[in-house]
């Protein structure tokens, strides 16, 4: 019994120093892609992935990248696996949940490659919405034809009045046609109509 014990003894003072050089090496990696891609990439994305779960199977500590204490950086989120989240920045953090979330680095890169991509498609989608939006806001309404916006055209165009003669009948009247007095009588010269669509002669 003590002889095992001396020789786990001597086992970990062997190993601690192999132990503290493997978390240099994480710290190093880490921040070496935290700066590839905050400072170098300027990516402004979120993106995380789950490293440990509860008996529940939720998740309760997630590597993520995005905005922490007012930048972008790689960090772990732990959750009660249900709407309690506390973020730390994963440079800060101890180094038992370094050394558990420090393999899922290559993961948490794809899923910082897929936000792009989506980042990308969306933004792109979105700019081509607004070009023709605003193309079709700039093409004018000519005449003769309607070719953009024709509900509004036929919005615009104004009504015709309405008015009667002496036996009662309705007479509908252009806005362009005039009256003018012909030996007491009241008449109306017809003002040329424009049909959209047809030439004018």
């Amino acid at each position: 019994m003590v002889s095992d014990l001396r020789q786990a003894v001597n086992k970990l003072r062997a190993l601690a120093p192999q132990l503290n050089s493997a978390v240099d090496e994480a710290n190093r990696v880490v921040s070496v892609v935290e700066r590839f891609l905050a400072h170098e990439c300027q990516l402004g994305v979120e993106a995380d992935i789950p490293v440990s779960y509860n008996d529940k199977g939720k998740a309760v500590m997630l590597l993520r990248y995005g905005p922490v204490e007012g930048g972008y950086r790689i960090a772990l989120t732990h959750s009660d696996g249900d709407s309690r989240f506390v973020t730390r920045p994963w440079a800060t953090c101890d180094r038992s949940e370094k050394l558990a979330s420090f393999p899922a680095i290559p993961r948490l890169l794809m899923a910082v490659a897929k936000a792009v991509e989506a980042q990308i498609n969306s933004t792109t989608a979105t700019v081509t919405t607004v070009t023709q939006i605003m193309s079709a806001l700039a093409q004018p309404i000519h005449r003769g034809a309607v070719e953009t916006l024709p509900d509004l055209a036929i919005l615009l165009r104004p009504e015709p009045a309405v008015h009667k003669t002496g036996n009662g009948a309705a007479v509908r009247r252009n806005p362009g046609d005039k009256e003018v007095k012909d030996n007491g009588r009241t008449k109306h010269e017809t003002s040329p109509r424009i049909t959209l669509g047809e030439d004018n002669e």
